[in-house]
């Protein structure tokens, strides 16, 4: 009997701007960073755009959260406009929730947030200035999955790995890594 609890994922990426970056604290629980994200979406010459609430997940997305709130903060103390944070995306856990607005002319009126968790930032542009790439996964993926296949092979032949030899599950491992 196996333990192994089996998930399906529904993933989104897009691109989008960052906005309110704040720390949640929670009366409950562990502190938390969370953002907004205005992704990009429609032909490039009349952009809509999608707002996700989103709790950072990921620990590669955490720390660059907690820079773009550092850059922010830094910008706002020296009296300079707020930085546009464009980043490449990957959230997960999609929901909606539902809520009623407080202000405005809509004021009493329910509305729906869609919120989701950001798993992972492909790379980022401050002000138009790309400044992180995050490394690609897809080849270092590869390059352990054909090592620990080879490892394998010679292990239980006895013979030293072959050169070049993909084996037979590994770029299916890879794709869907």
């Amino acid at each position: 009997m196996s333990n192994d609890t089996q998930f399906f994922d529904l993933h989104i990426t897009g691109v989008g701007y960052v906005n309110r970056i704040r720390e949640v604290t929670p009366k409950r629980g562990d502190a938390f960073w969370a953002c907004d994200i205005s992704a990009l979406t429609g032909p490039a010459d009349d952009v809509d755009y999608r707002r996700f609430d989103c709790r950072v997940s990921g620990q590669e997305a955490q720390k660059l959260v907690k820079k773009f709130s550092a850059t922010v903060a830094d910008r706002q103390e020296k009296g300079l406009a707020e930085p546009k944070i464009l980043i490449g995306f990957k959230l997960g856990d999609l929901y909606t929730d539902t809520f009623t607005r407080t202000k405005g002319d809509r004021a009493g009126e329910t509305a729906v947030s869609l919120k989701a968790r950001l798993l992972f930032i492909n790379w980022v542009k401050v002000d138009g200035e790309k400044v992180y790439e995050a490394p690609r996964r897809d080849e270092t993926a590869s390059i352990e999955t054909n090592t620990q296949q080879d490892e394998a092979r010679s292990s239980d032949a006895g013979t030293a790995p072959q050169t070049g030899d993909m084996g037979s599950v590994g770029a299916a491992e890879t794709v869907a890594a």
